[in-house]
C-alpha cells in the first residue's frame, strides 16, 4: 500500500503553472489519490489555476509574505486532516523527479529515520545534504546514500518528513521565516535522536543564495539575521566559528562584491557579536 504523501510547494511572485515541476504534478495530481498537494503562495497578489479546485489540491495565499515557515506548519495541519504519512518539502524552482516521488510513495517507514532526503545539485555541485559536525563552509564533507546518526544539514526543498517526526518536533520554528530553516531543521531533528536517510536519487536546485554577488541587500539581511540567531540560540557549539567566518567572509565580500552594503553589513554583525563576547 502506497504512502499518503502531501507536497508543500512554496510560491513567490511566480504562477504555479510556471514553476518546472508543473506538468509533472498536474499529472500526478489528476492520476494518484494517494497525493496530495498543498500549495502556499507569498506573492503580493493570488492567482488562479485549474488544479485549485480538484479536492487533492489546497492553495493558500499570504500576501504578507509570511515565509516559510508559516507554510510548512500549514502543509503539516494539512498533512494531518487527510491522514497523511509523509510530507514532502517543495520549492518552486525545484524540478521534481519521478522516480524520486515514487520512492517516497513505496517507502517502508522506519521510526528511526526522521527525514528521507536526496541529493541536491545545484550549478553542477552537490549543495545538499552536507556533514554539519562542523561549522559548515565550502569545505565540508558530503554524505553518500545511506542512514547517517551523525549531524547532517539538508536544504528544505526535496526533503520528505514522516508524520511521526512532525509530531515529535512540533511546530516548524518562526523565528527562521526564511534563511536558516533548514539548519534549525536538521538541527532538531538531530536533537530528537532520530537518522538522516539519504535516497539515491538527484534533484536539480537554483541555490541564488550561493553568490552573494547576486542577492539584495534585503535577502541578505534575513540570511545574517538567521545565522546570527541559529548559532547564538541553538548549534551554540559553532558560535565562535561563526563569527570568525564572518570575519573572512567580509573581506572577500570586499574584494569581489560589488554591493558595498553585503560587505559593511557582514562587518556589523561581526563587531556585533564581539562586543558581546
Amino acid at each position: 500500500m502506497e504512502n499518503k504523501l502531501v507536497i508543500t510547494i512554496v510560491l513567490y511572485q511566480t504562477e504555479f503553472s510556471q514553476t518546472p515541476s508543473y506538468d509533472y504534478l498536474k499529472s500526478v495530481i489528476m492520476a494518484k489519490s494517494t497525493v496530495y498537494l498543498f500549495i502556499y503562495d507569498n506573492s503580493p497578489k493570488s492567482h488562479e489555476d485549474e488544479l485549485f479546485h480538484l479536492k487533492n489540491v489546497r492553495y493558500i495565499h499570504d500576501g504578507a509574505n509570511s515565509g516559510l515557515a508559516k507554510a510548512y506548519n500549514g502543509g503539516s495541519q494539512y498533512l494531518t486532516e487527510v491522514q497523511g504519512d509523509l510530507i514532502l518539502l517543495l520549492d518552486q524552482d525545484t524540478m521534481l523527479d519521478e522516480k524520486y516521488l515514487d520512492t517516497l510513495l513505496e517507502l517502508k517507514l522506519d521510526a528511526a529515520i526522521g527525514a528521507y532526503v536526496p541529493i541536491v545539485i545545484s550549478h553542477g555541485r552537490q549543495i545538499s545534504p552536507v556533514f554539519s559536525d562542523k561549522y559548515i563552509g565550502a569545505g565540508s564533507d558530503l554524505p553518500k546514500v545511506g542512514v547517517y546518526s551523525e549531524k547532517i544539514m539538508c536544504i528544505n526543498s526535496g526533503t520528505a518528513l514522516p508524520k511521526s517526526t512532525l509530531d515529535s518536533m512540533g511546530a516548524f520554528n518562526l523565528a527562521f521565516p526564511l534563511d536558516f530553516l533548514d539548519h534549525w531543521l536538521f538541527w532538531k531533528i538531530h536533537q530528537l535522536n532520530k537518522k538522516i536517510s539519504v535516497l539515491e536519487f538527484h534533484l536539480g536546485h537554483d541555490l541564488s543564495v550561493l553568490d552573494y554577488r547576486m542577492i539584495s541587500s534585503k535577502r541578505y539581511e534575513s540570511i545574517i539575521q538567521g545565522e546570527t540567531l541559529f548559532y547564538k540560540n541553538y548549534d551554540q557549539d559553532k558560535f565562535d566559528s561563526h563569527r570568525r567566518h564572518l570575519l573572512l567572509r567580509m573581506v572577500k565580500q570586499f574584494l569581489r562584491v560589488k554591493n558595498r552594503k553585503i560587505w559593511r553589513r557582514t562587518f556589523s554583525e561581526y563587531r556585533s557579536l564581539m562586543k558581546g563576547k
